[in-house]
């Protein structure tokens, strides 16, 4: 619902993908929670009607459903879901990209999964204090603004012109590897990925979707960061 959507768009800080029946996963909620007391959260619908029980008290502050803004954007899921990414993921990606604000995937369910649709990834090697935290989800959150506009514009080249897409692609790839620099102060050759940069038009077109696309589809298919927490946060 269009409505909807205008309403929570400005105020959104991120797209949240968890497993509340995931050991400590609800603890991470609750951290989460202090962090964004001003701000909004986004749930994906699949993910509101699966755990809804479980995630009520959370509803309203900071947590809100989201819902799709138009049917294209729906319809762009149920192709992604058909060609075999799992619901959940392939809302977190697209209303990560359509909501333009980051995904933040608590605990480890989801976590390969995200791993093996990223481009690049920024690794840390030990743990981020309170203050480190805040910066870099707010770097995310750049981040995914600074993407959106070019990327639809390109996301809308592709469909349009699909013999331009592996340029837009190679382009795109360029632009993550500078933008990785913002996380300097926390990253590191090894240790365990925090940060996950997906390329949505690469794995639509990966999948073979986007030729003959709807136009409307290139809002979702942006570049996004998203950001690993784990599991039993306090």
């Amino acid at each position: 619902m269009f409505p909807k959507y205008a309403a929570l768009v400005k105020n959104l800080r991120g797209v949240v993908l968890l497993d509340p029946e995931e050991e400590g996963a609800l603890e991470s909620v609750k951290w989460l929670s202090k962090r964004f007391k001003y701000r909004n959260l986004g749930l994906t619908p699949s993910i509101c009607e699966k755990y809804s029980d479980k995630l009520r008290e959370f509803m309203g502050k900071p947590f809100r459903e989201l819902t799709y803004p138009i049917e294209a954007i729906k319809i762009l899921v149920e192709r992604l879901v058909i060609k075999g990414l799992c619901r959940e993921i392939a809302e977190l990606l697209t209303f990560s990209s359509t909501y333009i604000s980051p995904a933040i995937v608590i605990g480890e369910k989801y976590r390969s999964e995200v791993e093996g649709s990223a481009v690049e990834t920024v690794k840390i090697s030990r743990e981020l204090s309170l203050a480190e935290w805040k910066l870099h989800l707010r770097i995310a959150d750049y981040s995914v603004l600074d993407f959106h506009e070019k990327c639809v514009e390109e996301a809308l080249q592709a469909i349009e012109k699909p013999h331009t897409t592996e340029i837009i692609l190679n382009g795109r790839r360029g632009r993550i590897l500078r933008d990785k620099k913002r996380f300097w102060r926390i990253s590191s050759d090894q240790g365990k990925p925090l940060i996950y940069y997906i390329d949505n038009l690469a794995i639509a077109h990966n999948l073979k979707i986007t030729e003959r696309g709807n136009p409307d589809w290139a809002a979702a298919l942006s570049i996004i960061v998203a950001i690993s927490i784990p599991a039993k946060m306090s």
